[in-house]
């Protein structure tokens, strides 16, 4: 059986890296999986450096999925099989990032596309609550033109999966980025309102799983989550793995960034008011090594090398 040839946009950066990982790390993966990792850049740094790594097994395409034409113009009509789709908040809108590379996928003649999103209150919820957050709102908007063009009849049969991660552990590694994070957490969120997160490398995980039985996923959403934490059980946990407490910049930082940068103040007030939905239980029933906190800290965040 010749192998699934698979497109991971964002192959150097969190989570298709996270993607290309978990497919490499499936049994049989050199014999199952020909991997296109798409980046701006094929001779940068971490590109050659993925490259190099696995030759045999991952290939690197360069190109802008803002203009996606080109990129799938490098190879035979119908010879890639899925794509992973991520769009990140930046100057281009996400919208931009995405719907114009699924339609080019899907006129290649892709049968799977598997789009990481963001939950917005839990599987069903997210269907109809954008938010008020811009990001949360856009990649809504790509949730909907993904699954309303497979329902086209001249799209072309394909097949969607929406995974829905919650906020990431990866927020809280060293650095002052994670110090502020945790700033903005005490500033914006009350003792018992709980947060939840999930960890890079298991979107990773879900997201192959995906790729690798598009049968068991067409059509599936999930929201995924491995914790479900308080700020005080944060710190608890935090300080019980590494033995210290766990870095906080001062509360008047993260309130500035968090007036500074509205996106961040309407992310923070929505955990306030609404919150993310994810089923923990039901992840762990897919994946029981699922991580939470304290599993993070030893075994996935960059805490294991301080």
């Amino acid at each position: 059986m010749a192998p699934q040839n698979i497109l991971v946009v964002g192959a150097t950066g969190q989570q298709g890296g996270a993607v290309i990982k978990a497919l490499l790390d499936l049994p049989e993966s050199s014999s199952r999986f020909h991997i296109l990792a798409l980046t701006r850049n094929a001779q940068s740094h971490h590109a050659k450096a993925l490259e190099s790594v696995h030759k045999d097994v991952v290939e690197l395409i360069e190109g802008d999925n803002t203009n996606p034409q080109p990129i799938f113009a490098s190879q035979p009509k119908g010879s890639i099989t899925s794509i992973f789709v991520v769009t990140t908040l930046g100057k281009i809108s996400e919208e931009d990032q995405a719907i114009p590379l699924i339609d080019a996928a899907v006129e290649h003649g892709i049968k799977h596309v598997v789009f990481t999103s963001v939950d917005r209150g839990g599987d069903e919820k997210s269907w109809t609550n954008p938010t008020d957050i811009r990001h949360f709102r856009s990649k809504h908007n790509i949730e909907l033109h993904l699954r309303d063009k497979a329902g086209k009849e001249d799209a072309g049969r394909f097949a969607w999966t929406i995974l829905r991660p919650v906020g990431f552990f990866d927020n809280m590694n060293p650095g002052m980025l994670g110090s502020v994070f945790t700033a903005m957490w005490a500033a914006a969120l009350s003792p018992d309102t709980k947060l939840q997160l999930v960890g890079v490398n298991d979107i990773g995980i879900f997201a192959a799983k995906a790729l690798s039985e598009p049968a068991k996923w067409s059509g599936r959403t999930l929201s995924l989550a491995g914790d479900e934490l308080t700020l005080a059980e944060a710190r608890e946990k935090f300080e019980k793995v590494m033995g210290k407490p766990l870095p906080q910049a001062w509360t008047i930082l993260g309130r500035a960034a968090m007036w500074g940068m509205k996106e961040l103040g309407d992310m923070f007030a929505w955990f306030e008011k609404e919150g993310f939905g994810a089923d923990i239980a039901a992840c762990k029933k897919e994946v029981p090594s699922m991580q939470d906190l304290e599993a993070w800290l030893k075994e996935s965040s960059k805490w294991k090398k301080e």
